[in-house]
């Protein structure tokens, strides 16, 4: 039953609620803060929360008067809001309240290797410049305060200029590679293929960005997981991202102002990497790395399929967990293959598998350019450990460069930025990472859940997307392939070439040993 409002408690609730008498309605145009306490009252009261927001409201004298302006009838709601936070998000530490407010917060002219940082925060959402639409200018790349007084300032300056240079010259000679390579279809319109082809330039050309690049992105965001990452950037060795971290909380506390200013560096979150590191180094000290492939599958379980039956299962009995595991170990292969059929068969084109594939893990061990690692990294469900950003495992060559002439232009910058890497690591271990092109390889490890791997092998496959990312995507569904058939005949992955925006078989540059810039020439 709902309760009945007075016109004057009417014409107060209007502004903020969509409607007067349904079970469903949206709150707007109310600070954040106030709207986290209003979902927070749900647990501590009998009332709805339109009685609680005209309660919070009344607390400015006269404020269910229409004549009241709406700063002024907020005044009470807001002052209110903070002493609910400060006394029982900050004093009591109950934190999920801050989920429900909401920040929308831009942050421009970062670099690159930064954006990474602030993009590791799982409940957020991000979008990003794109290095695929947008073409990057040169003169815009982050100068780090430590190396620009340092002897290396000149060096880092060069370096990195001569890498936009490449990026801004070599753009001409590749279009008119690309023009004869791909000419333009009758059934594609001239608009379309001019994007077509500018998609496919930047996607070659952004291997000669360096990591120092400026960007900007936009990101959505709830208070307890802005405090967390603002903790974790002021924590961090990297000047840069201590000053975005300030920056983030201080834009963070004009929107969310009691939920947001408590965050501080974490001596937790500062010390120990570095402990850690140093124990890695006593640990692994001498050991090169091995050869390994660019995609490994490290660890899954071989009896998942069957563990997937009974996790599919589950929830349509009445029964234990494990007695339906034990069940599930002794059915025929044919019957373990049908139940997870049946999960998947009606499956449309927009519709995820069932929650019951989150059960079932993989762990895959990346050796990705730079770039490809920038796009992947957004998959946040994803569990993932990423080492330091380096020259040391070799960089990709786009087959187009070589094709178009370029292949010399672009070894000469990248042994040039390597060079100048090795030269700056031991005095600027972290700041070194900002000469070090997107060419370059990273290694990281992703475990993932089954039903992620669905949505990142179908989402990174598909032809639209770069290179890098495909070869990796694919990669993945074969191996997978081998030793669950079952489940992977159900992945959509996409193996074909996709014309105009299939990117042709790079060349690999490994390291030599003493020389991580340069080395043998690989065919992949």
């Amino acid at each position: 039953m709902h309760a009945s409002f007075s016109p004057a408690e009417r014409s107060a609730l209007a502004p903020f609620v969509s409607n007067m008498d349904k079970d469903v309605f949206a709150v707007r145009n109310l600070p954040e803060e106030v709207v986290a306490v209003l979902f927070a009252y749900y647990s501590r009261s009998s009332r709805s929360l339109r009685r609680n927001l005209l309660e919070l409201l009344s607390e400015h004298e006269g404020a269910l008067s229409a004549e009241q302006p709406e700063a002024a009838v907020l005044h009470g709601a807001t002052a209110r809001a903070k002493a609910f936070h400060e006394k029982w998000v900050i004093g009591y530490g109950h934190a999920s309240v801050a989920e429900h407010g909401v920040a929308h917060l831009a942050v421009e002219n970062v670099s690159i290797l930064t954006s990474k940082l602030i993009e590791d925060a799982r409940l957020a959402s991000f979008t990003e410049k794109s290095t695929r639409y947008v073409t990057f200018d040169r003169s815009r790349y982050y100068r780090p305060a430590a190396i620009m007084r340092s002897p290396f300032a000149g060096a880092y300056t060069e370096v990195v200029e001569a890498l936009f240079n490449a990026y801004t010259t070599c753009a001409v000679p590749l279009r008119a590679y690309l023009e004869a390579a791909y000419p333009q279809d009758g059934s594609v319109t001239k608009r379309a293929y001019e994007a077509a082809l500018h998609a496919k330039s930047c996607d070659v050309l952004r291997h000669l960005l360096p990591a120092a690049t400026l960007t900007n992105l936009g990101m959505t965001v709830n208070g307890r997981a802005l405090a967390h990452l603002v903790s974790k950037l002021l924590s961090h060795p990297l000047q840069e991202a201590r000053e975005v971290g300030e920056s983030l909380r201080r834009e963070g506390t004009s929107v969310l102002p009691t939920l947001v200013r408590h965050a501080a560096y974490n001596p937790c979150l500062a010390q120990v990497p570095a402990a850690l590191e140093a124990i890695a180094g006593e640990t692994f000290s001498g050991n090169g790395a091995s050869e390994r492939p660019a995609v490994s599958l490290v660890r899954y379980d071989p009896d998942a399929e069957r563990e997937l039956a009974a996790a599919i299962l589950y929830p349509h009995t009445t029964l234990p967990l494990e007695q339906v595991r034990q069940a599930t170990r002794s059915l025929p292969r044919d019957q373990v293959t049908r139940i997870i059929d049946e999960a998947l068969r009606r499956r449309g084109p927009h519709d995820t598998p069932p929650r019951a594939f989150e059960h079932v893990f993989y762990t895959f061990d990346l050796l990705v350019d730079f770039g490809a690692y920038r796009d992947i990294q957004r998959h946040r469900i994803v569990s993932q450990a990423a080492q330091r950003l380096s020259v040391d495992h070799g960089y990709d060559m786009p087959q187009e460069i070589e094709a178009s002439g370029l292949a010399n232009r672009f070894d000469d910058v990248m042994e040039r930025a390597a060079e100048l890497y090795h030269r700056m690591v031991g005095s600027f271990p972290e700041e070194a990472s900002y000469v070090v092109p997107l060419a370059y390889r990273r290694r990281v490890v992703f475990t993932m859940n089954l039903r992620e791997l669905f949505h990142f092998v179908e989402l990174r496959s598909s032809s639209q997307g770069h290179r890098s990312y495909r070869r990796v995507a694919q990669e993945m569904y074969r191996l997978v392939a081998r030793v669950h058939p079952a489940v992977a005949k159900h992945i959509r992955v996409t193996m074909d070439d996709g014309g105009l925006e299939r990117l042709p078989a790079e060349r690999r540059r490994e390291p030599r040993d003493g020389d991580p810039g340069g080395g043998k020439t690989q065919q992949t």
